[in-house]
């Protein structure tokens, strides 16, 4: 009895450590009209991001960088740092959940005459599911820009994501 009590702690102790991490590709788009442009989802640019979870209870906890791409009428690719919440909805098989981003950008590429566009935080909220070692993504999200001399100071975009968990 007491090796299968010592057994059953050692393997929920080393569980309750482990760490998840995802590596996810997709597309991104603007959400508005940025600059007054066309205000369709015609214009996708590349995105792709990693993120390391811990697992506590009915949410996981973690870190991730992504990179967001050029898309038509912003000319402003970033690359945001930020912490995340993904409540788990109904942790059984296929696992729907709900997420909450939230950081900083590190990195603000623009094409932008006469203005030195810099990102300044970044935040997001998203749904998503969980099947197997397979990952899908919506994301609304919002990076705050500054010296945008075109007028506007906030790039909301949503981002469709498809990943992979690799450990």
């Amino acid at each position: 009895m007491k090796k299968t009590l010592l057994t059953l702690f050692l393997l929920g102790a080393s569980s309750a450590f482990a760490l998840d991490g995802h590596i996810r590709f997709g597309a991104i788009t603007n959400s508005n009209s940025y600059n007054k442009e066309s205000e369709t989802f015609e214009n996708y640019a590349p995105t792709g991001s990693i993120e390391i979870t811990q697992n506590l209870l009915l949410a996981d906890v973690g870190v991730g960088i992504a990179y967001n791409g050029k898309t038509s009428g912003t000319d402003i690719a970033t690359v945001p740092a930020y912490g995340l919440i993904k409540m788990n909805l109904f942790p059984i098989g296929i696992k729907p959940y709900a997420v909450l981003k939230a950081g900083k950008v590190l990195y603000t590429d623009s094409n932008v005459s006469r203005s030195d566009v810099d990102g300044d935080y970044y935040y997001g909220a998203g749904i998503g599911m969980d099947i197997l070692s397979l990952q899908g993504e919506v994301l609304y999200s919002v990076t705050k820009v500054d010296g945008d001399r075109r007028g506007n100071d906030d790039l909301k975009q949503v981002s469709f994501t498809l990943g992979y968990k690799f450990f």
